[in-house]
């Protein structure tokens, strides 16, 4: 008979990094880059925390080399605190001329399933260079009052984009899922100032979250086998109903914004 470890029960979100770790677990799962690697606690040498960062430094076999440090930048001042408190209490003690080892040796990395994904920040700053040029062109070519008029019209595609990729990929998960997904029932986990987050695990006996303002102490959802993390609760037909028109509507509205850009980019070049 197999027994399932505790889930963690500590989550520190960085800018760039998410830490994990409970009472249950001999390891700090960390996630940063689309990779997740489990750092064990014989490989740490010592934690340390400053205001709103943390810090975990491994061990190191020889004494005169730098050690590995992996680091959570801009997190919650409270909750680098507690996980701080909360992995110093669980650090085994080292002996001062006992054998050491290199920290770095005992780290594993959790298979992600799935290939990584762009940087949704390196997007958003494309876009955004992409629009400035062609406002830039407009203006010059055209009617210098074309630079302030289309970016609202840009801010008014990137909304319905935003509706469109947002709920047709629900919608499209909704009615997936469920079919050639694998259904669970997730354990609500802890509460945010906006939703409820629940956890679920995976056949591989990964750790999942998903996020859902509504629901009681457990929720039914259905995740691809082939990407865990990417989850869909059960939708009602009223749900999916209303999803599709908002999506559609979005669509309408992204269609609108950049008809309207790229229209007058080619009326500013024809001259």
């Amino acid at each position: 008979m197999t027994t399932t470890p505790s889930l963690p029960s500590l989550v520190l979100r960085g800018t760039s990094a998410t830490a994990r770790f409970g009472d249950g677990l001999d390891y700090v799962q960390w996630e940063q880059d689309g990779r997740v690697t489990r750092i064990p606690l014989d490989a740490i040498e010592a934690v340390r925390s400053l205001d709103r960062s943390f810090e975990v430094v491994l061990t190191t076999a020889e004494a005169d080399r730098p050690p590995a440090v992996y680091a959570v930048h801009d997190a919650s001042a409270a909750a680098v605190t507690a996980f701080c408190a909360a992995l110093q209490a669980r650090l085994p003690e080292r002996e001062v001329e006992g054998p050491r080892v290199d920290g770095e040796d005992l780290i594993t990395e959790v298979p992600a399933g799935h290939p990584r994904r762009p940087s949704k920040r390196g997007l958003v700053v494309a876009v955004i260079a992409v629009f400035a040029v062609i406002d830039v062109a407009v203006a010059i070519l055209r009617e210098p009052a074309w630079a302030i008029a289309l970016p609202f019209f840009q801010l008014f595609a990137c909304a319905g984009v935003f509706m469109a990729l947002t709920l047709g990929r629900g919608l499209y998960d909704a009615l997936r899922l469920p079919k050639h997904g694998i259904t669970v029932m997730a354990e609500l986990d802890h509460y945010t100032d906006r939703t409820k987050v629940y956890r679920y695990v995976d056949q591989e006996g990964g750790l999942h979250f998903y996020r859902e303002p509504t629901g009681g102490q457990q929720l039914e959802l259905s995740y691809d086998p082939r990407n865990p993390s990417r989850a869909s609760a059960r939708q009602s037909l009223y749900g999916q109903v209303m999803m599709a028109l908002v999506a559609a509507v979005g669509l309408g509205m992204a269609c609108g914004g950049l008809g309207v850009t790229g229209y007058q980019l080619f009326i500013a070049l024809r001259g």
